[in-house]
Formats: structure tokens, sequence, C-alpha cells
């Protein structure tokens, strides 16, 4: 899977779920960290039976807020 596209997916998801940390450089190399741990977590998976969207939105959802934990 390719990088961007899933920056991509983490960035849309993360602004649709008003997401954002006050500073915007800070969030958009969070959302890379993300992609890049997502990558490497999901990096054997058949998407062909997986749900790709349903994945990332889930992966995305759980990071979100544990930042908010913070």
């Amino acid at each position: 899977m390719r990088k961007n596209k899933i920056f991509e997916a983490i960035s849309y998801i993360a602004g649709y779920k008003n997401h954002y940390s006050g500073n915007s450089r800070f969030d958009i190399r969070q959302y890379i960290s993300w992609a890049h741990e997502f990558e490497t977590i999901y990096a054997k998976t058949n998407w062909e039976d997986q749900d790709y969207m349903l994945a990332v939105e889930s992966f995305t959802n759980e990071k979100i807020m544990r930042s908010l934990d913070c």
C-alpha cells in the first residue's frame, strides 16, 4: 500500500472528525507517522479479504482518541 494513499485517508478522516491540535505542522507530522505505523501493522494484509477504508477509519479513530487523552 502506498504511504501517500494512507496519509490522504488518515488526513481526510481526521479533518472530518475536526481533529486539530492547534498546530498544523505538528498534525501533518503526526498523520505521516500514523501512516507509517498503519503500513507496518497491516503490511501483510490481503485487502481483497478486508475492507481497507474500514481499517484506516478504525485505526485513525483510535489514534485520535489516544491523542485526546494526552
